[in-house]
């Protein structure tokens, strides 16, 4: 378990060092605060903070998140209803300590 964490604390820890723009970071203050969110709702914030961002590539940073970072968990209600992405509880602390150091 200890190699799984340390694992994705490296990554994470790459992952925003590489942030030129800082929406990266506030992607996942956002998660940190809201706990779940949909693509669609994530686009509307970032564009409410200034940030020029398209769905289709809040949704590819959701699908990066979720598929190499492994901190997020998707799901969907049903078969024709959006994906629900929320952090998992076991990396919130990871997270937040992430963003307090960089």
């Amino acid at each position: 378990m200890d190699f799984v964490v340390n694992e994705i604390t490296k990554r994470l820890y790459e992952y925003l060092a590489t942030d030129v723009h800082g929406i990266r970071r506030v992607v996942l203050q956002a998660f940190v605060k809201m706990k779940s969110l949909t693509a669609d709702t994530l686009h509307r914030m970032l564009r409410e903070r200034g940030f020029c961002i398209t769905l289709k590539q809040v949704t590819a940073m959701l699908g990066v998140i979720h598929s190499k970072l492994g901190i997020l968990h998707a799901h969907k209600n049903s078969y024709d209803s959006r994906y629900e992405y929320s952090l998992k509880e076991k990396y919130e602390g990871i997270v937040r300590k992430a963003l307090a150091s960089i």
